[in-house]
């Protein structure tokens, strides 16, 4: 009898333990970080404006082209705005990716500032996940807005 209330004396423990040991998994809803992250907002739309230039550049030298008389002006000119495009874009995507991976840096850093303060073993995107879990979207916006993602 004494062995069966030590039994039920630790299993009882162990269950009152157990969870708070247990990490288990976070999530976030990453569109709805980008969409309310000051941040992101701000470096999306630094992305959207040099993209605004490239294609007022195009637009500038489509009516440029119209203006030429001869095909030997036009295939020139066409030489030099497909060099000088190719320069553009890749300076552009150069700018996006790195705006990006600033962007992505600081979200990764901070959720992995939530996830060892909640004891979590994971934190997934939460398209990964189809039940169960800790959504941790709102603590990271509101982390990540409060300037102490920097």
């Amino acid at each position: 009898m004494k062995n069966i209330r030590k039994l039920l004396t630790v299993f009882a423990v162990l269950t009152i333990i157990t969870p708070a040991f247990a990490g288990g998994v976070g999530y976030i809803n990453y569109p709805k970080v980008i969409g309310n992250y000051q941040f992101a907002k701000t470096t999306m739309r630094e992305i959207q404006t040099k993209g605004d230039e490239i294609q007022k550049y195009l637009e500038q030298k489509e009516a440029e082209f119209n203006k030429l008389e001869t095909p030997v002006q036009k295939q020139k000119f066409e030489a030099s705005v497909q060099a000088e495009l190719k320069t553009k874009e890749k300076a552009f995507n150069d700018f996006r990716e790195k705006k990006e991976e600033l962007v992505y840096t600081r979200i990764h850093a901070v959720s992995e500032k939530i996830r060892l303060e909640k004891g979590l073993d994971a934190v997934l995107d939460s398209r990964s996940v189809f039940s169960g879990g800790v959504d941790i979207t709102d603590d990271l916006i509101k982390t990540l807005n409060s300037g102490s993602a920097k």
